[in-house]
């Protein structure tokens, strides 16, 4: 029973063997066939195009200027002059405190300096004729008519008149130094904008008491705004300051806002591998608003005579590009490195040149060396 079963097994193994040899032989036979006719394929010439290399970064719009304007006094708001979304001049209005212990003060401060500047005119006359007594003394002493303790009384006279000259003189300082301080205060109950923009926020209603160096608003300068974004580090030795960007907004799929590079970071951001970089973007007709997401394209360099073939002559199989290159009427594999894309044309980056023939149809029925007829 075993030789049987054994025999048995031999004589399937033998027929599985020479059913294998006979496939073999027949596959050998076709592809010794197929290369004997010539295979007819669409062919095009590789062409040399001028390619504008970019760079894409993603970030946000800034405002050019972002200010959060205060109050130097507290005080009683009195009246508002600008809320959200109104423009503003740099200088214009935005709010006015209550002006009636500001007023107040400056008429006192100015009839102080004037009651001050009296007071100097009369320290001034009696100093002058002090003087003018001290010298006719000195003539007399010199001349032996008058005594020594006669002659120092009046040098003392003019000590004291020359004494509260000076006061005087301080006293007028003092006052004018409080009466700028009293116009300051008065100016400081109208609160100015620094900058010509935009109101952000408002924080503040009329008749709202406030501390001294309160919120009040918040603006933004618009024109032109900031593009702020960051750049792998693999590009980092192509970036530089100067160097155009198109800016691309979702809210605007069909617009590309035109800026350029004014600042680069020196350093990488070791968590994201990118450097940030910041670009003025023109906003004259405020299309644009401070806080959009944004895509920027960054033009690096331009290349001349880069290799394009047709997309139908690249074929991909498990990660790999080739072309088949009709050399002397055979076809032959070349793996390639592939680029971008322009309408139907592929960028071939490594493994073809300009003016090499390719297969364009097919080129899944290719292999190497395999003979083509070319169609006309």
């Amino acid at each position: 029973m075993n030789v049987i079963k054994r025999t048995t097994i031999c004589i399937a193994a033998l027929m599985l063997i020479l059913t294998s040899c006979s496939k073999e032989n027949g596959a050998t036979k076709k592809i010794e066939k197929k290369g004997d006719s010539a295979f007819r394929v669409n062919v095009a010439a590789a062409v040399g195009r001028t390619v504008q290399r970019t760079v894409e970064a993603t970030g946000t719009l800034a405002p050019w200027d972002e200010v959060t304007v205060g109050n130097e006094l507290s005080g009683t708001v009195d009246k508002v002059f600008a809320d959200l979304g109104d423009r503003v001049n740099d200088g214009g209005l935005l709010l006015r405190l209550d002006q009636k212990d500001a007023k107040a003060n400056l008429a006192v401060s100015e009839a102080a300096l004037e009651t001050n500047i009296r007071s100097l005119e009369r320290a001034k006359a009696v100093w002058q004729d002090a003087g003018a007594n001290l010298k006719r003394y000195d003539n007399l002493f010199s001349e032996a008519v008058v005594s020594i303790k006669e002659r120092d009384a009046v040098q003392t006279q003019y000590d004291v008149a020359n004494a509260q000259l000076k006061q005087a003189e301080a006293q007028v300082n003092l006052s004018k130094a409080q009466l700028e301080l009293a116009k300051k205060h008065l100016a400081d109950t109208e609160i100015i904008s620094p900058i010509s923009g935009y109101v952000k926020k408002r924080f503040v209603s009329a008749g709202e008491t406030l501390k001294d160096k309160s919120p009040l608003f918040i603006l933004v300068k618009n024109d032109p705004l900031k593009f702020q974004g960051a750049v792998p580090e693999s590009f980092a030795p192509e970036i530089n300051v100067g160097q155009d960007i198109a800016v691309h907004i979702d809210a605007f799929p069909d617009d590309a806002f035109a800026g350029k590079i004014i600042r680069v970071s020196p350093s990488i951001d070791e968590k994201t591998r990118t450097f940030s970089i910041e670009a003025k973007v023109p906003n004259h007709s405020n299309m644009l608003k401070s806080g959009f997401f944004a895509k920027a394209v960054i033009k690096i360099k331009e290349e001349k005579g880069v290799p394009f073939v047709p997309e139908t002559a690249v074929y991909s199989f498990a990660g790999i590009n080739k072309v088949y290159l009709i050399v002397n009427g055979a076809a032959r594999e070349h793996p390639v490195k592939t680029g971008s894309r322009e309408q139907g044309w592929m960028e071939i980056v490594e493994g073809v040149k300009p003016g090499d023939v390719v297969a364009t149809t097919g080129i899944d029925q290719l292999f190497e060396g395999t003979k083509v007829e070319i169609i006309k």
